[in-house]
């Protein structure tokens, strides 16, 4: 695992820049904290941060081909390089370490642009070929390792996280405020898309070509979601048994100590099963605990950690000293994501890497479950009310139902009217578009909760404010003729998935430089799961029916019974609490919030509301307060010359 940088400038010198790369990985040095190293020449250079997993002693970046002529860094990790390695042996090529990104080199030799393809593994990947003249940068097919990039003039520059961009090009820092729609819509930004006018994602599955002054990039992988059904029961279950059979035997192949982070849910339980069953003994897991029940699954984590016999460790959340650390793990977080990013379980996810770091340097995640396999309530919903719309009269669900549970709502007191006023939503809903229904579902701020809140040219450019809310490639995918499943989860899969869940994982795991593994987004897996039938997934109302059937014989009842539990921290309370003035204080002051951007009468008002006790409006709170963070530590006052100087949170005691 690393960090990995790039710099094409015609007008630099070789030692010029050797500087600037090295300023470049400085500031991303936490990604790689054990190694670093550059290849620099007149107007073109490549470096990396190295976190040493493979070949320790030797595995030193960048890495060359045999005349020294074609370069390589890699941040991630490639699982079958030992396969890849004994093919290109046998092609005549000649090896000089153990390392997994060696084989890199070797395959662009080989196949040229269509090396990634033989991959499988997650990285970011940048080789400069000066034989060519040429740099390409890929990503993995998921989308599990970042890779950012901006052209400046004749500049063209790229890395891990965009840090790196801005510490050597600080212009690159115009904010694009035409994406605040959609980020306030769906608490990130979808690819390759990012805050700032300038900088831009690399998609998953592509790769790109910077030759001749100029950059393209394309597709080197696709999953279909078209559901086979073709065959039976048992032999989905049994590919699935073997897939992660292998895709978890892997992800174990590590020179340093490693783990497995264990929820006590089904997704991080089947992952310990099949490391178990690998042959991993003794299992370090890694669990996070609350004080307050209704959050707590540590003693899930324990049935499953003493069913295997792991060396289980729990760090129990204190609500009081959580709250008290609040500020400085927001701030930490926004530092490590380089823009505003509103899934408030970041919050969980940076301590429980922090957690494992002190005692492995790679865990392996249950990450993609809920995507794959059908885990979230609105995908049933949305089956549900596909059904539903066809056999209820129109009247009685568009306007009886919901009226009468709103009439209910006004005259109930406090929380039964809360409870009520959702209900009339969801009955509203079960008439709606399906496109209407999953916006409503998954959005934070509505279109016109947006267009209350912005304000003048802001919410004019604003896009994703209207009807269609999602970007037009997925848009497609929503209004085509596919099952309402398989378009959900192709959505999810490419947006929630890669721009929200994987950045969660990767921002907070590599802030402590821990690696993490996710076997269930092994893209063997993903195109397996892309093609189960909706009756594999969904069943009797509950989700994840073939990872269920699957892991039957390894865990324990009660952990195949077990509900989905969501890994997050109480907001709601904690905003109308402890949070209470440190919250106003932050979204009530101009320099966080702009009048040029934010309407501050809307601000208040969504606090005030909260405050009553009748509305939740945690999420909008929380949304504003990663913007008010990133506005404030990189807007206002920057300080990207080096790593930018965040308080970071005191470690939380073991309980």
């Amino acid at each position: 695992m690393c960090g990995v940088v790039g710099l094409i400038d015609p007008g630099l010198a070789s030692r010029a820049m050797a500087a600037q790369l090295q300023q470049m990985t400085t500031v991303i040095q936490h990604r790689g904290p054990d190694d670093w190293g550059h290849i620099a020449g007149d107007g073109c250079g490549i470096a990396m941060r190295r976190l040493s997993i493979i070949d320790v002693a030797g595995g030193h970046q960048p890495i060359a081909n045999e005349t020294g002529d074609v370069h390589v860094v890699c941040n991630g990790e490639i699982y079958n390089f030992v396969d890849l390695r004994d093919e290109l042996r046998q092609q005549g090529h000649r090896f000089r370490t153990g390392s997994d990104t060696e084989v890199i080199v070797h395959l662009y030799e080989q196949y040229g642009d269509d090396c990634f393809s033989h991959l499988r593994g997650m990285f970011g990947i940048a080789i400069w070929d000066q034989r060519r003249d040429r740099v390409l940068i890929a990503r993995d097919r998921v989308g599990k390792k970042p890779l950012y990039y901006a052209q400046a003039g004749d500049r063209f520059l790229f890395g891990s996280e965009m840090k790196s961009l801005l510490a050597v090009e600080p212009g690159l820092s115009r904010p694009d405020y035409t994406a605040l729609g959609e980020l306030l819509q769906f608490g990130y930004l979808h690819d390759p898309g990012t805050i700032y006018q300038d900088i831009h994602q690399l998609p998953p599955g592509h790769f790109g070509v910077f030759e001749d002054g100029r950059f393209t990039q394309r597709s080197y992988w696709s999953v279909s979601f078209e559901p086979d059904e073709s065959r039976d029961d048992d032999e989905w279950i049994d590919e699935l048994h073997w897939a992660l059979m292998d895709a978890v035997r892997v992800r174990l192949r590590s020179d340093v100590p490693l783990g497995v982070f264990l929820s006590g849910g089904l997704d991080s339980s089947a992952i310990v099963a099949y490391a178990h069953a690998a042959g991993l003994d003794p299992i370090k897991t890694f669990t996070i605990g609350f004080d307050r029940r209704q959050w707590d699954e540590s003693s899930d984590a324990k049935r499953v950690a003493d069913h295997f016999g792991t060396d289980h460790h729990l760090l129990r959340l204190n609500e009081a000293d959580l709250a008290d650390s609040f500020e400085a793990t927001l701030r930490a977080v926004i530092h490590h994501c380089d823009e505003p990013f509103a899934d408030s379980s970041a919050i969980p996810a940076f301590h429980v890497a922090r957690l494992a770091r002190e005692h492995v340097t790679v865990a392996l995640s249950g990450d993609g479950g809920d995507e794959l396999f059908g885990g979230y309530v609105y995908y049933f919903a949305a089956m549900m009310t596909e059904r539903y719309q066809r056999l209820t009269p129109r009247l009685l669900t568009e306007r009886l139902l919901p009226g009468l549970a709103t009439k209910a709502a006004g005259r109930l007191p406090g929380a039964w009217s809360y409870r009520s006023q959702r209900v009339a939503r969801v009955l509203r809903d079960l008439w709606l578009p399906e496109e209407a229904g999953y916006r409503n579902k998954r959005v934070i701020w509505k279109a016109d909760e947006v267009r209350g809140l912005l304000t003048g040219d802001v919410l004019a450019q604003s896009r994703l404010v209207g009807e269609q809310f999602l970007p037009d490639h997925l848009w497609d995918v929503m209004t085509s003729d596919r099952d309402i499943l398989s378009r959900l989860t192709e959505i999810d899969v490419r947006s929630k998935l890669v721009d929200d869940i994987l950045v969660k994982v990767d921002r907070t795991s590599m802030a402590h430089s821990l690696e993490v593994r996710s076997p269930l987004l092994d893209h063997h897996i993903v195109e397996l799961a892309a093609r189960m039938p909706a009756r594999m997934k969904i069943r009797h109302g509950r989700g994840k029916r073939v990872l269920r059937d699957v892991t039957r014989p390894r865990l324990p009842p009660q952990t195949l019974r077990k509900g989905k539990q969501g890994f997050a921290v109480p907001l709601r309370d904690w905003f109308r609490g402890q949070l209470r003035d440190l919250t106003r204080d932050m979204l009530l002051d101009e320099t966080s919030l702009p009048s040029s951007i934010f309407s501050g009468a809307e601000v208040k008002r969504i606090l005030d509301e909260h405050d009553e006790g009748l509305t939740d409006h945690s999420g909008k709170i929380w949304s504003l307060l990663t913007f008010a963070t990133w506005h404030q530590d990189y807007q206002v006052n920057p300080a990207l010359a080096g790593e930018v100087s965040v308080d970071r949170p005191k470690p939380l005691d073991h309980r």
